[in-house]
Protein backbone atom coordinates (compact mmCIF):
# COMPACT_ATOMS: atom_id res chain seq x y z
CA UNK A 1 0.00 0.00 0.00
CA UNK A 2 1.24 3.40 -0.69
CA UNK A 3 2.07 5.62 1.99
CA UNK A 4 1.51 9.59 1.85
CA UNK A 5 3.89 10.86 4.36
CA UNK A 6 7.27 10.68 5.57
CA UNK A 7 6.74 9.65 9.35
CA UNK A 8 9.82 9.77 11.58
CA UNK A 9 10.34 7.48 13.90
CA UNK A 10 12.19 8.56 16.75
CA UNK A 11 14.47 6.08 19.10
CA UNK A 12 13.39 5.73 22.79
CA UNK A 13 15.34 7.41 25.13
CA UNK A 14 16.94 5.45 28.01
CA UNK A 15 16.73 7.79 30.66
CA UNK A 16 13.02 8.32 31.23
CA UNK A 17 11.14 11.46 32.43
CA UNK A 18 8.63 9.90 35.94
CA UNK A 19 6.64 11.89 37.86
CA UNK A 20 9.11 12.92 40.39
CA UNK A 21 11.88 14.31 37.82
CA UNK A 22 12.54 17.66 37.80
CA UNK A 23 13.10 19.64 34.17
CA UNK A 24 13.76 22.53 32.72
CA UNK A 25 13.29 24.16 29.56
CA UNK A 26 14.99 26.77 28.22
CA UNK A 27 15.41 29.00 24.70
CA UNK A 28 12.67 29.99 22.11
CA UNK A 29 8.97 30.26 22.31
CA UNK A 30 8.97 26.82 21.89
CA UNK A 31 10.46 25.75 24.73
CA UNK A 32 7.42 27.22 26.87
CA UNK A 33 4.65 25.26 24.19
CA UNK A 34 7.32 21.98 25.19
CA UNK A 35 6.64 23.01 28.77
CA UNK A 36 3.38 23.30 29.15
CA UNK A 37 3.08 19.82 27.73
CA UNK A 38 4.67 18.27 30.66
CA UNK A 39 3.32 20.64 33.13
CA UNK A 40 -0.50 19.46 32.15
CA UNK A 41 0.78 15.68 33.81
CA UNK A 42 1.41 17.74 36.85
CA UNK A 43 5.70 17.22 35.90
CA UNK A 44 8.22 19.29 37.62
CA UNK A 45 9.08 22.17 34.91
CA UNK A 46 11.22 25.64 34.90
CA UNK A 47 10.17 27.22 32.02
CA UNK A 48 12.50 30.29 31.20
CA UNK A 49 13.09 32.18 34.25
CA UNK A 50 14.85 34.85 32.43
CA UNK A 51 12.42 35.07 29.74
CA UNK A 52 12.57 33.41 26.52
CA UNK A 53 15.65 33.46 24.55
CA UNK A 54 16.39 32.85 21.03
CA UNK A 55 19.94 32.70 20.10
CA UNK A 56 22.42 30.19 21.46
CA UNK A 57 25.16 32.79 22.79
CA UNK A 58 23.34 34.56 24.89
CA UNK A 59 21.19 30.76 26.05
CA UNK A 60 24.41 29.16 27.05
CA UNK A 61 25.19 32.57 28.84
CA UNK A 62 22.45 32.07 30.98
CA UNK A 63 22.91 28.66 31.76
CA UNK A 64 26.59 29.37 32.53
CA UNK A 65 25.42 31.82 35.10
CA UNK A 66 22.52 29.52 36.45
CA UNK A 67 26.16 27.04 37.16
CA UNK A 68 28.33 29.76 38.80
CA UNK A 69 28.46 32.91 41.06
CA UNK A 70 29.74 35.85 38.38
CA UNK A 71 29.52 39.41 38.26
CA UNK A 72 26.31 40.83 35.95
CA UNK A 73 27.54 43.34 33.93
CA UNK A 74 26.47 46.98 34.33
CA UNK A 75 27.74 48.36 30.85
CA UNK A 76 24.86 46.57 29.75
CA UNK A 77 22.08 48.17 31.56
CA UNK A 78 19.53 50.23 29.15
CA UNK A 79 16.75 52.62 29.61
CA UNK A 80 13.88 53.46 27.73
CA UNK A 81 10.56 55.95 28.29
CA UNK A 82 11.67 55.25 31.90
CA UNK A 83 11.93 51.85 32.41
CA UNK A 84 15.20 49.77 33.03
CA UNK A 85 16.50 46.38 31.20
CA UNK A 86 19.26 44.70 30.48
CA UNK A 87 20.72 43.29 27.56
CA UNK A 88 21.55 40.12 28.21
CA UNK A 89 17.90 39.02 29.80
CA UNK A 90 14.59 39.32 28.24
CA UNK A 91 12.22 40.26 31.30
CA UNK A 92 8.98 41.73 30.09
CA UNK A 93 8.70 42.87 33.73
CA UNK A 94 9.03 46.98 33.83
CA UNK A 95 11.80 48.09 36.18
CA UNK A 96 11.37 51.76 37.29
CA UNK A 97 15.29 51.79 38.01
CA UNK A 98 18.77 50.35 37.63
CA UNK A 99 18.94 49.91 41.15
CA UNK A 100 15.27 47.88 41.57
CA UNK A 101 16.57 45.55 37.87
CA UNK A 102 19.79 44.76 39.31
CA UNK A 103 18.44 43.53 42.93
CA UNK A 104 15.90 41.67 41.18
CA UNK A 105 17.62 39.64 38.62
CA UNK A 106 20.09 38.94 41.32
CA UNK A 107 17.49 37.66 43.56
CA UNK A 108 15.79 35.46 40.22
CA UNK A 109 19.43 34.36 39.70
CA UNK A 110 20.25 33.05 43.11
CA UNK A 111 17.11 31.22 43.30
CA UNK A 112 17.34 29.68 39.92
CA UNK A 113 21.29 28.57 41.21
CA UNK A 114 19.79 26.55 43.72
CA UNK A 115 16.76 25.38 41.42
CA UNK A 116 19.39 24.47 38.82
CA UNK A 117 21.47 22.48 40.82
CA UNK A 118 18.39 19.89 41.42
CA UNK A 119 18.20 19.51 37.47
CA UNK A 120 17.65 15.96 36.00
CA UNK A 121 16.58 16.91 32.26
CA UNK A 122 17.49 19.76 30.83
CA UNK A 123 15.85 20.93 27.11
CA UNK A 124 18.09 23.76 25.21
CA UNK A 125 15.54 25.07 22.15
CA UNK A 126 17.02 27.28 19.63
CA UNK A 127 15.55 29.76 17.70
CA UNK A 128 17.65 31.57 15.33
CA UNK A 129 21.76 31.88 14.51
CA UNK A 130 21.28 35.66 13.84
CA UNK A 131 22.71 37.19 16.76
CA UNK A 132 23.03 41.18 17.59
CA UNK A 133 26.56 42.21 19.01
CA UNK A 134 26.85 45.12 21.32
CA UNK A 135 29.56 46.85 19.57
CA UNK A 136 30.52 48.94 22.86
CA UNK A 137 30.66 45.83 24.90
CA UNK A 138 31.47 43.13 21.93
CA UNK A 139 28.53 41.05 23.36
CA UNK A 140 26.22 39.21 22.20
CA UNK A 141 22.75 40.70 23.60
CA UNK A 142 19.31 38.80 24.33
CA UNK A 143 17.40 41.47 23.69
CA UNK A 144 18.14 44.55 22.28
CA UNK A 145 15.09 46.56 24.59
CA UNK A 146 14.58 49.31 21.80
CA UNK A 147 17.91 50.91 22.25
CA UNK A 148 19.06 52.47 18.72
CA UNK A 149 20.09 50.11 16.11
CA UNK A 150 23.55 51.91 15.93
CA UNK A 151 24.29 50.40 19.22
CA UNK A 152 24.27 47.06 17.40
CA UNK A 153 25.68 44.90 14.52
CA UNK A 154 23.81 42.12 13.44
CA UNK A 155 25.84 38.50 12.84
CA UNK A 156 25.48 35.55 11.50
CA UNK A 157 26.65 32.82 13.82
CA UNK A 158 28.74 29.63 12.37
CA UNK A 159 28.37 26.05 13.97
CA UNK A 160 31.95 25.76 15.20
CA UNK A 161 31.13 29.21 17.43
CA UNK A 162 27.93 27.47 18.83
CA UNK A 163 30.11 23.91 19.13
CA UNK A 164 32.97 26.20 20.77
CA UNK A 165 29.96 27.88 22.99
CA UNK A 166 29.05 24.51 24.27
CA UNK A 167 31.98 22.98 25.13
CA UNK A 168 32.70 26.39 27.41
CA UNK A 169 29.92 25.62 29.61
CA UNK A 170 29.62 21.80 30.02
CA UNK A 171 31.80 21.54 32.44
CA UNK A 172 28.42 23.01 34.60
CA UNK A 173 26.47 20.40 33.13
CA UNK A 174 27.97 17.06 34.91
CA UNK A 175 24.82 17.11 37.62
CA UNK A 176 22.26 16.92 34.71
CA UNK A 177 21.36 13.40 33.78
CA UNK A 178 19.99 14.31 30.16
CA UNK A 179 20.50 17.05 27.85
CA UNK A 180 17.67 17.35 24.93
CA UNK A 181 18.20 19.54 22.33
CA UNK A 182 15.61 20.94 20.23
CA UNK A 183 15.43 23.15 16.80
CA UNK A 184 12.25 25.78 16.93
CA UNK A 185 9.66 24.61 14.20
CA UNK A 186 8.28 28.27 14.25
CA UNK A 187 9.97 30.64 11.40
CA UNK A 188 11.75 33.61 11.92
CA UNK A 189 10.45 35.43 8.97
CA UNK A 190 11.82 39.17 9.89
CA UNK A 191 15.09 37.55 8.33
CA UNK A 192 13.05 36.36 5.23
CA UNK A 193 12.27 33.12 4.46
CA UNK A 194 15.46 31.98 2.68
CA UNK A 195 17.89 33.52 5.57
CA UNK A 196 15.32 31.63 8.31
CA UNK A 197 16.47 28.26 6.28
CA UNK A 198 20.06 29.69 6.69
CA UNK A 199 19.19 30.30 10.64
CA UNK A 200 17.99 26.85 10.87
CA UNK A 201 20.49 24.90 8.63
CA UNK A 202 23.31 26.47 11.17
CA UNK A 203 21.73 25.66 14.04
CA UNK A 204 20.74 22.00 13.03
CA UNK A 205 25.02 21.94 11.72
CA UNK A 206 25.83 22.91 15.16
CA UNK A 207 23.58 20.17 17.31
CA UNK A 208 24.75 17.80 14.92
CA UNK A 209 28.68 18.61 16.14
CA UNK A 210 27.18 18.67 19.72
CA UNK A 211 25.63 15.17 20.17
CA UNK A 212 28.15 13.68 18.00
CA UNK A 213 30.91 15.01 20.18
CA UNK A 214 28.99 14.55 23.45
CA UNK A 215 27.65 10.96 23.49
CA UNK A 216 25.25 11.63 26.45
CA UNK A 217 23.30 14.79 24.91
CA UNK A 218 20.65 14.39 23.20
CA UNK A 219 18.38 15.96 20.11
CA UNK A 220 14.94 15.67 19.53
CA UNK A 221 13.70 16.56 15.98
CA UNK A 222 10.95 18.86 17.06
CA UNK A 223 11.92 20.68 13.68
CA UNK A 224 11.66 17.72 11.19
CA UNK A 225 8.64 16.96 12.69
CA UNK A 226 6.88 19.45 11.58
CA UNK A 227 8.66 20.35 8.59
CA UNK A 228 9.49 16.75 6.91
CA UNK A 229 7.03 14.72 8.80
CA UNK A 230 3.40 16.39 8.88
CA UNK A 231 4.44 19.38 6.06
CA UNK A 232 1.70 21.23 5.53
CA UNK A 233 0.34 24.46 6.48
CA UNK A 234 -2.78 23.28 8.00
CA UNK A 235 -0.37 22.38 10.73
CA UNK A 236 0.18 26.20 11.32
CA UNK A 237 -1.72 28.91 12.69
CA UNK A 238 -3.16 31.50 10.68
CA UNK A 239 0.27 33.91 10.81
CA UNK A 240 2.07 29.95 8.64
CA UNK A 241 4.82 30.40 10.99
CA UNK A 242 4.24 28.82 14.20
CA UNK A 243 2.75 25.31 14.69
CA UNK A 244 -0.48 25.31 15.91
CA UNK A 245 -2.74 23.28 18.17
CA UNK A 246 -2.79 19.96 16.39
CA UNK A 247 0.56 20.01 15.01
CA UNK A 248 2.12 20.84 18.64
CA UNK A 249 0.02 17.66 20.14
CA UNK A 250 1.41 15.70 17.73
CA UNK A 251 4.86 16.54 18.14
CA UNK A 252 4.56 16.68 22.11
CA UNK A 253 2.58 12.85 21.99
CA UNK A 254 6.03 12.05 20.12
CA UNK A 255 8.97 13.54 22.90
CA UNK A 256 6.35 11.57 25.42
CA UNK A 257 6.80 8.10 23.45
CA UNK A 258 10.58 8.37 23.53
CA UNK A 259 11.01 10.15 27.64
CA UNK A 260 8.44 8.94 29.49
CA UNK A 261 8.45 5.73 31.61
CA UNK A 262 5.76 3.11 30.66
CA UNK A 263 3.53 4.31 33.84
CA UNK A 264 3.80 7.94 32.94
CA UNK A 265 3.37 7.23 28.75
CA UNK A 266 0.16 5.23 29.71
CA UNK A 267 -1.51 7.48 32.40
CA UNK A 268 -1.02 10.84 29.97
CA UNK A 269 -2.50 9.05 27.03
CA UNK A 270 -5.15 8.39 29.05
CA UNK A 271 -5.75 11.42 30.78
CA UNK A 272 -5.39 12.86 27.04
CA UNK A 273 -8.37 10.66 25.98
CA UNK A 274 -10.57 11.71 29.26
CA UNK A 275 -10.09 15.16 28.38
CA UNK A 276 -10.60 14.45 24.50
CA UNK A 277 -14.05 12.76 25.08
CA UNK A 278 -14.86 16.23 27.20
CA UNK A 279 -13.89 18.26 24.54
CA UNK A 280 -15.88 16.53 21.87
CA UNK A 281 -19.28 17.38 24.10
CA UNK A 282 -21.30 20.19 23.79
CA UNK A 283 -20.31 23.11 26.57
CA UNK A 284 -23.40 23.27 29.00
CA UNK A 285 -22.69 23.47 33.04
CA UNK A 286 -26.80 23.75 32.95
CA UNK A 287 -27.39 20.25 31.46
CA UNK A 288 -27.40 16.99 34.36
CA UNK A 289 -26.00 15.17 31.68
CA UNK A 290 -22.87 17.36 30.69
CA UNK A 291 -22.30 17.82 34.86
CA UNK A 292 -22.66 14.62 35.37
CA UNK A 293 -19.92 13.05 32.29
CA UNK A 294 -17.44 16.09 33.55
CA UNK A 295 -17.82 15.01 37.42
CA UNK A 296 -17.25 11.21 35.75
CA UNK A 297 -14.27 12.61 34.10
CA UNK A 298 -12.92 14.51 37.26
CA UNK A 299 -13.29 10.83 39.26
CA UNK A 300 -11.16 8.90 36.68
CA UNK A 301 -8.44 11.59 36.24
CA UNK A 302 -7.97 11.87 40.30
CA UNK A 303 -7.51 7.84 39.47
CA UNK A 304 -4.26 8.62 37.76
CA UNK A 305 -2.09 10.33 40.61
CA UNK A 306 -0.33 7.35 41.23
CA UNK A 307 1.75 7.60 38.38
CA UNK A 308 1.26 11.74 37.39
CA UNK A 309 -0.45 14.70 39.35
CA UNK A 310 -3.57 15.97 37.77
CA UNK A 311 -4.50 18.91 39.89
CA UNK A 312 -4.22 20.77 36.47
CA UNK A 313 -6.78 18.86 34.64
CA UNK A 314 -8.76 18.48 37.10
CA UNK A 315 -8.94 22.46 37.91
CA UNK A 316 -9.19 23.02 34.43
CA UNK A 317 -12.57 20.82 34.09
CA UNK A 318 -14.28 21.58 37.41
CA UNK A 319 -13.70 25.15 36.30
CA UNK A 320 -16.03 24.21 33.17
CA UNK A 321 -18.79 23.56 36.09
CA UNK A 322 -19.07 27.23 37.06
CA UNK A 323 -21.80 28.86 36.19
CA UNK A 324 -22.00 32.51 34.80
Amino acid sequence: MSTFRSELIIEENPTKINKEAKIMSLGSGFSSMMAQNLRQYGLDVTSNPFGRIYNPISLFHHIELLGKHAELNTSLLTEYEGNWNHFQYNFLRRQSSDEELMRNIKEQVGAMQENFKKQEFLMINLGTAYVFRHLKSKQVVANCHKAPQEMFEKELLTPDKILEAFRHIYPQLNHIKNIIFVLSPVMHTKDTITLNCVSKSVLRVAIHQIVNEFPEVKYFPAYELQISDLRDYRFYERDLLQPNNLAIEYITAKFNEAYFDSKLLESSQKMDSIIQTINSLPYNPQSRDYVFEVNQAINKLKQLDNYLDPKMAVAELEGRLKRD
